[in-house]
C-alpha cells in the first residue's frame, strides 16, 4: 500500500491571502487612529482660540475704559486677535444722555492649523455697560 503524502504547511496562495488581509486591517486601523488624532489636534487649537477670545472679552472694560475703536495683537503661538468696540445706541434714547453707556464688544481670533491648512477664525460678541463718553 502506498501512503498519500500530505503537506503539513500553508500553500503560497494561502500565505499571500493572509498577508493581504493583514495589510488591509493594518491600513484601516492606521487611518482610524490618524483621523482621531487629527480631530484631537483641531479640538485643541479651537479650545485655545476660545480661551483667548474669552479672556479678551472678559478684560474689555475692566483693564481700561471702553472706548470706540479697534485693537489688534498676536500671541506667540500664532493666534491673531482683534477687539472692536462700537457704541450701542439703544432705541428710545431720543438723544438723551444717560448715566450709563452701552458698547458692542466683538472679539475676532484668526489662526492657521498648519502650513498647508486653511485659515480658521472665531468671533464672540457681547454688549457691555460702561461710562458714557
Amino acid at each position: 500500500m502506498r501512503e498519500s503524502s500530505t503537506s503539513a504547511g500553508f500553500t503560497l496562495i494561502e500565505t499571500l491571502v493572509a498577508l493581504v488581509i493583514f495589510v488591509a486591517c493594518y491600513l484601516l486601523i492606521h487611518q482610524s487612529v490618524s483621523l482621531g488624532w487629527r480631530g484631537v489636534q483641531v479640538a485643541q487649537t479651537e479650545a485655545a482660540a476660545l480661551r483667548l477670545a474669552q479672556a479678551r472679552l472678559a478684560s474689555a472694560g475692566v483693564d481700561a475704559r471702553l472706548e470706540e475703536g479697534q485693537q489688534t495683537g498676536q500671541t506667540p503661538d500664532g493666534y491673531n486677535w482683534s477687539v472692536q468696540v462700537q457704541r450701542y445706541d439703544h432705541p428710545g434714547a431720543d438723544g438723551k444722555v444717560s448715566r450709563l453707556g452701552a458698547y458692542w464688544v466683538t472679539i475676532q481670533v484668526n489662526w492657521r492649523e498648519g502650513p498647508l491648512r486653511t485659515a480658521r477664525s472665531l468671533q464672540l460678541t457681547t454688549l457691555r455697560l460702561g461710562a458714557p463718553p
